[in-house]
């Protein structure tokens, strides 16, 4: 790879890095608007009961947990991009790193198919045994999880063909 080839690389890093962190900003005011909308109801409804409040503030990350999981692995991807963007492209912190971007892939698709429905449902004294919701989002939120997994797994395979390389040189 040439000099410039480099820099272009690492210059798309970068630009992928700030638009990832981007991203992340966009959504914590989606979360902050999850959260505001219950606890702003609640506000109005509650007349001061503070516990009252505090639950709402829960139900709303509650609701928000998956949108939170898909911005802390859109984070990851960002800290890897920024490594990436340094050059560190195939190394066992960047494996890591995208392991942890797709379990948060599918604990995000867990908690909304399967935990947001039953905890809203047994808050609400409407429990009737363990649901399932899953809806196309959670699903393809969930196989994108399991996609970026097998791609660690194939990155770290090449790390590790690397460096055996890296021995005979």
């Amino acid at each position: 790879m040439t000099k410039a080839e480099q820099k272009n690389a690492r210059d798309a890093h970068q630009i992928l890095t700030i638009l990832a962190w981007g991203a992340v900003a966009i959504l914590g005011i989606n979360i902050s608007y999850f959260v505001g909308e219950e606890v702003g109801a609640m506000w109005f409804e509650s007349r001061g009961d503070w516990m009252q409040v505090f639950n709402a503030w829960w139900v709303g990350i509650l609701k928000a947990m998956p949108t939170i999981l898909i911005a802390w692995a859109i984070a990851e991807f960002a800290i890897l991009f920024g490594r990436c963007s340094e050059g560190n492209v195939l190394t066992p912190q960047n494996v890591k790193t995208l392991k942890s971007g797709a379990d948060s892939l599918i604990w995000a698709a867990i908690w909304s198919a399967l935990i947001t429905p039953n905890v809203l449902s047994w808050i609400g004294g409407e429990y009737q045994g363990l649901s399932f919701s899953f809806r196309d989002l959670a699903l393809a939120v969930g196989m994108m999880g399991f996609v970026m997994h097998g791609l660690a797994v194939v990155f770290e395979d090449a790390i590790a063909v690397k460096a055996e390389n890296d021995e005979f040189v």
